[in-house]
């Protein structure tokens, strides 16, 4: 039994060093074939060729992410991953060029660099991970505990998210290739509850799966700003901590700030590196045939017409979050109101026609105010009541009574709509160009 065991250790231990052996080899032939790729493609694209460029371009892109694979560390495979972007869209670039003027008289852009390793390297000392990476990234993971009862109305919006991760997770039938999404834009005005019901999606996960779904809740304007020199690689890190941790939502709130005048020259090289590992974790390149990682981005937008087309296709839906319409205002008011305990002297109808362009969250505010306002009044000697000490102040009563629309004018003095019509309106026409 002790000779058996030790046999089959001995075969398996030299099965494992073959494969190494043979993935060592392979890592080296697709580099290769990359080079060749490249060089065949830059020989083309010199002589006008554009045609010719751009396939031998998708050639190298395509190896490129094959060569990412054999990468040995997560950074390096990353770096690969946005190189074989880089040439996927430049191959694009040219085709666009191509049809608008013949071969050898168009102005070809400049083909992006090869070095790749080299630009790894720079990026992050093979197969360690930065400790204030790891700490950054872990500021932004949470537990979600919102649900879809949280969220007042938009129940159209709820089911098609609902159908989208249902369709998902679910068991295809035998033999049959489902289409899924993993990928959803969010847009609208501010305070739409774009955020809520991302967090909402998240909480749905846990549930549905009987795990722990995280939701990292990620600001791209301020990981930019406060991380600007290692935000490509903190955007590597949560990805790579979401597929750890699968089933994972990544929001992505304030995409356009990433997105915006990339073709105008003005992204900084920090920009431009985010971007491109953004696009490969949109691409799911981490997750190619593997059925057991399920990783949903989220990305919301103030600004869809900002975001670059190339971009924008990598969503597969694309969801208005619009102002709330009369039966969602009522939903809205109902849970910061009914729900909260309070009443009102009169019908809630005329509070929700008055609340007509307002946000989720701007109706949400206005309840907080005016019941802040009617509370105050009530309770003018809680000052006094600390002064008498922490027995008096727990002892006392707060006094409350029924709201009235007058507390509401009041409110409404400090709280207005920011989205007018004709901004609401912009995102309708947009919807409608974008299909």
């Amino acid at each position: 039994m002790v000779i058996g065991n030790l046999l089959f250790c001995h075969d398996a231990i030299a099965r494992c060093l073959f494969l190494e052996d043979r993935l060592m080899d392979l890592g080296p032939k697709l580099k290769r074939a990359c080079d060749d790729a490249l060089h065949k493609a830059k020989m083309a694209w010199k002589s006008g060729d554009s045609e010719t460029a751009a396939a031998n371009f998708e050639a190298a892109s395509k190896t490129m992410f094959k060569y990412a694979e054999y990468a040995q560390s997560r950074s390096m495979e990353y770096a690969r991953k946005r190189k074989a972007i880089e040439y996927r869209d430049f191959a694009r670039r040219l085709r666009e060029v191509g049809i608008e003027a013949p071969a050898g008289k168009a102005k070809l852009p400049t083909p992006p660099s090869s070095n790749v390793d080299e630009d790894a390297r720079h990026e992050s000392v093979a197969g360690e991970t930065d400790k204030s990476i790891s700490e950054a990234v872990s500021a932004l993971v949470h537990t979600s505990t919102i649900t879809w009862d949280d969220i007042g109305g938009l129940e159209e919006t709820k089911r098609d998210i609902k159908y989208t991760l249902g369709l998902s997770l679910a068991k295809p039938p035998e033999g049959v290739k489902i289409t899924t999404f993993r990928n959803m834009l969010f847009y609208g005005p501010p305070g739409t509850g774009k955020t809520l019901l991302a967090a909402a999606t998240s909480n749905s996960l846990k549930v549905t799966t009987e795990g722990q779904a995280l939701f990292f809740n990620v600001k791209v304007s301020g990981v930019l700003s406060k991380y600007f020199g290692e935000s490509s690689k903190i955007i590597s890190e949560i990805y790579g901590a979401a597929r750890d941790n699968s089933p994972s939502v990544v929001f992505l709130d304030e995409f356009e700030s990433l997105t915006s005048n990339r073709d105008g020259g003005e992204q900084t090289g920090a920009e431009r590196r985010i971007l491109s590992t953004i696009l490969a974790e949109l691409d799911g390149l981490a997750e190619k045939g593997r059925s057991d990682i399920f990783v949903l981005t989220i990305a919301a937008t103030n600004r869809p017409w900002e975001i670059d087309a190339a971009v924008m296709s990598r969503f597969e839906k694309q969801i208005l979050i619009p102002l709330p319409d009369e039966e969602t205002r009522q939903a809205i008011l109902e849970i910061q109101l009914f729900k909260k305990g309070y009443q009102i002297d009169f019908e809630l109808h005329e509070l929700i026609d008055d609340t007509e362009g307002y946000s989720g969250r701007e109706i949400e505010r206005l309840c907080k105010q005016a019941t802040s306002q009617m509370i105050g009044e009530l309770n003018v000697d809680l000052p006094e009541l600390i002064d008498r000490g922490l027995a008096a102040t727990r002892g006392y009563q707060v006094k409350v009574r029924p709201l009235t629309l007058a507390d509401f004018e009041r409110a409404k003095t400090y709280i207005k709509p920011v989205t007018s019509p004709a901004e609401m309106q912009r995102y309708l026409d947009w919807s409608v160009e974008a299909d």
